[in-house]
């Protein structure tokens, strides 16, 4: 963008909203012309401006200023129309191609997984499920990663309604073990799934984030099992690669890191 388009009252305005945005419980004015470096009766004029059109909320007992309901219905607009498929499509081509591995993107439906995107290899395609057919979350590292922060109660509802079915001799088919592993999950922040759904699959997923910091979605990458059991640094090096791309992904979506 050319600099000489912008509005400097547009961008004061935009400067004040992310200041506001870093404050949750509100700031005073005072605070909010240090941080923003604009002039206290121009700072005034806008958040009077913008509290009149409910985008900003005074709290007249604290003398603070806070960010108003009105972001959140036009941020509502925009998630709703958030088409998470082509957000993340360009990413597994990329890692596809960069890294000669397969990638697929995954989702919760149903306490079933649903791939909905891919951007692989062919002999890989052949013995992984095809977009839009359902495999199970017990087994699957993308479905260990969509229900790794459930609840216990969740995880038994889940259980009682689609059980433990077991596919291969490495499928986990015990409550316990399932919830360790889980934990496992949680611990290293990516599941892995080896020979548990399909003799000849070695899965790697982690988890995609949105703006509630709530996992909606799972980036996974599937190699043949053979080949890959003994590889623990590349098993390592493609957890990291996953991880940091399902980060910026996340971020793409709203995702915000408070650490």
């Amino acid at each position: 963008m050319t600099p000489k388009y912008i509005v400097p009252a547009v961008e004061r305005t935009v400067k004040l909203l992310q200041a506001l945005v870093q404050h949750p419980r509100g700031a005073s004015l005072a605070k909010l012309t240090v941080e923003t470096n604009i002039p206290k009766s121009s700072l005034f004029r806008i958040l009077i401006t913008l509290q009149h059109y409910s985008l900003v909320i005074y709290d007249a007992e604290r003398e603070t200023y806070s960010l108003g309901m009105k972001l959140v219905e036009w941020g509502s607009v925009v998630l709703d129309r958030l088409d998470l498929k082509v957000i993340v499509h360009p990413y597994l081509v990329r890692l596809a191609t960069q890294m000669g591995y397969s990638f697929y993107l995954a989702l919760l439906d149903d306490c079933e997984v649903i791939l909905v995107d891919r951007a692989d290899t062919p002999d890989i395609w052949r013995i992984v499920t095809r977009l839009g057919q359902r495999s199970p979350v017990h087994c699957t590292a993308s479905g260990l990663v969509l229900i790794a922060e459930f609840s216990d109660t969740q995880i038994d509802e889940i259980i009682k309604k689609k059980g433990l079915p077991r596919f291969t001799s490495k499928t986990i088919t015990s409550v316990q073990v399932l919830k360790k592993k889980l934990e496992k999950v949680r611990k290293f922040g990516y599941a892995v799934a080896d020979r548990d759904y399909k003799p000849d699959l070695f899965a790697i997923a982690v988890g995609i984030k949105d703006h509630r910091g709530k996992v909606v979605a799972s980036l996974m990458t599937a190699l043949h099992s053979v080949s890959t059991r003994s590889k623990k640094k590349l098993v390592q090096s493609l957890a990291k690669v996953l991880q940091e791309e399902s980060y910026n992904i996340s971020k793409r979506i709203g995702y915000r890191d408070h650490k």
